[in-house]
């Protein structure tokens, strides 16, 4: 689908919805979209076809077929509409006082239960060049409107000094994994207290908001290369590792659905052989991916667990390590992605592993609250927002000024110690 096709697509839809009142057929699709949104932050893009929409909505393929074209148009118009209603939250915010709650508005918007109707944008590789440009910057005008917020703020003084395009990104980001925590979270976590993220984002988790802190070491230094040695690694070591890491940034970039073997082939510009030397196909590729992964967010736990003061200052490790590994040459795979294209028992186990690494931050969390370094609030919906604040680097990165691994994870502990509050 060419950008020419999808904008005319997306016309025609706008002049469909101005009639709504004489062309019934509007409200139809607008229940299928929906659904369709609710079906991907529910079980993941790569886990929902065509068939499993009409099974939802109790109608015939050949119902939905008559709305969208196929499982590519339906994504793309999913984000598309989402991208409108985000748009919508922007507008809505400009209501509130500049600054600092107009910010706080937007994310109350975000957060809201209108906003589970529509699809948190993920897997955009799914999407042909056209399409995905398209989305890409409808996204992008969007985090410049909340930067410009952001900066408002700052120049009023009701929002301390930080990178507003670096913020205007988080903030997004961690709404969306706290959207789609569905997939992983066990249902009687309660997490529904956006009271708590708005007072979070407003004022940090720290109790002394000017505690200081500072992290020297880098995130590569936990590679499986940094730690066994060049000396130690086999030729076959070190091809896995080469392999597991474009394939996680790939996934990263676009989605797991997206993936193929091929496509690894071609970002280290090696033979096909050498790649289905040590995988046997896509699956077998993302568990590789998903494990290296895990491994990596389980050390960062075992480093701050060790090396920490305090509560406060171990969350703020963990925070600071997972930022530079997606910022830095390590990315491992963001813990959300990749298991909806799994087999059920694949996709379980690691499910399972992101619900345990969920429960040693709260176990982190309620350190610090017992030892006095961190505001007694409610850290459940804290955790899992907390959880998407650096999912965003791999695809927003290259647009930052300064995108050095360590300044980043500066901004993120920034924001997450002290808030935006002055």
């Amino acid at each position: 689908m060419t950008i020419e096709k999808a904008e005319s697509a997306g016309r025609t839809r706008t002049a469909r919805t101005r009639r709504r009142d004489v062309e019934p057929k509007v409200s139809k699709q607008e229940q299928i979209l929906a659904a369709a949104a609710q079906l991907f932050n529910a079980h993941g893009v790569g886990a929902v076809g065509l068939a499993d929409l009409s099974k939802a909505l109790g109608l015939s393929r050949a119902t939905v077929y008559h709305y969208v074209a196929d499982r590519e148009d339906l994504v793309f118009r999913c984000y598309q509409r989402s991208c409108a209603a985000e748009t919508e939250w922007l507008d809505r915010a400009e209501a509130a006082a500049p600054g600092l709650p107009r910010v706080l508005r937007y994310l109350e918007e975000s957060l809201g239960e209108e906003a589970k109707r529509t699809a948190v944008i993920t897997d955009i590789g799914l999407l042909s060049p056209g399409p995905r440009e398209i989305i890409t910057r409808d996204v992008r005008r969007n985090y410049e409107r909340l930067a410009a917020m952001i900066g408002e703020g700052i120049r009023l003084g009701n929002i301390r000094p930080c990178d507003e395009q670096l913020i205007a990104r988080v903030l997004p980001s961690m709404v969306a994994f706290y959207r789609v925590s569905g997939q992983w979270v066990e249902a009687e976590r309660d997490i529904e207290n956006v009271a708590a993220i708005l007072d979070f984002v407003a004022w940090g988790s720290a109790t002394d908001r000017d505690t200081p802190f500072a992290l020297h070491q880098s995130a590569d230094m936990f590679s499986p290369l940094q730690v066994r040695g060049l000396d130690a690694l086999s030729v076959a070591d070190l091809r896995i590792e080469q392999i597991l890491m474009a394939g996680s940034k790939l996934i990263n970039l676009r989605g797991a659905e997206s993936l193929s073997l091929e496509d690894v082939v071609a970002a280290l510009g090696v033979t096909r052989g050498t790649v289905y030397h040590y995988f046997n196909d896509r699956e077998d590729l993302i568990r590789g991916c998903l494990e290296r992964g895990y491994k990596l967010y389980e050390v960062f736990m075992d480093f701050a667990e060790r090396n920490g003061r305090d509560g406060l200052e171990k969350s703020l490790i963990i925070t600071h390590l997972n930022t530079q590994a997606q910022a830095g040459p390590l990315q491992p795979v963001a813990a959300w992605m990749g298991g909806e294209v799994l087999d059920p028992g694949l996709r379980a186990t690691f499910a399972d592993r992101l619900r345990k690494l969920l429960e040693r931050s709260d176990a982190v969390a309620m350190e610090g609250i017992a030892d006095g370094t961190r505001r007694r609030v409610d850290y459940r919906p804290l955790t899992i927002a907390r959880a998407g604040a650096f999912l965003w680097i791999p695809k927003w990165i290259d647009q930052l000024d300064n995108s050095k691994p360590h300044r980043i994870a500066d901004e993120i502990v920034g924001l997450f110690k002290s808030g935006l509050a002055v």
